[in-house]
């Protein structure tokens, strides 16, 4: 029975994974012309090979945020019959210093296309990353950690989640 009620539950999980700039002072030594003014913002898929060079020179010894927000939707006896908790996890992910020949080497490979922010730390990606401070598993796809920590919170203290009739 117990199972069964964790499938319904887990059938009402949502999570979705944003990468964001971050203003702060370059490190980047590209030069003249190719240093860019960076303003937040949300870091999608890139549109194009010139779009995720656009994002990497960007992010070129800087940081960006990775932040996952994850929902659990839960049936209570109380109106509206359901409850929501969310939790997020934040990671920074600080680029090294690469040179522009590498990035577009990078974007290139077209590894970075179908990832937020355009690049995948756990691939080819990584080698334009210095270090990661926070969770590599939230950078990465999913921070199982933080979220099983979640549910053992939600399990503690709330009476209705995960009641077996």
């Amino acid at each position: 029975m117990l199972s069964k009620r964790l499938a319904i539950i887990f059938s009402f999980i949502s999570a979705d994974t944003v990468v964001l700039s971050r203003i702060e002072p370059a490190t980047s030594n590209l030069g003249p012309g190719l240093e860019h003014d960076i303003r937040p913002e949300i870091l999608e898929k890139p549109t194009s090979k010139a779009d995720n060079l656009r994002m990497l020179l960007d992010m070129n010894g800087r940081s960006c945020e990775v932040v996952t927000g994850v929902s659990v939707v839960f049936p209570i006896l109380t109106a509206p019959g359901y409850a929501i908790k969310s939790m997020d996890e934040r990671s920074i992910v600080h680029f090294a210093d690469n040179p522009v020949s590498l990035l577009e080497a990078y974007v290139d490979n077209g590894e970075g296309l179908d990832r937020a922010g355009g690049f995948a730390v756990q691939g080819l990606g990584g080698m334009l990353i210095r270090k990661v401070d926070g969770d590599w598993h939230n950078v990465v796809g999913f921070p199982a950690a933080a979220f099983f920590k979640f549910l053992e919170i939600l399990v503690e203290e709330e009476d209705d989640f995960l009641a077996v009739d």
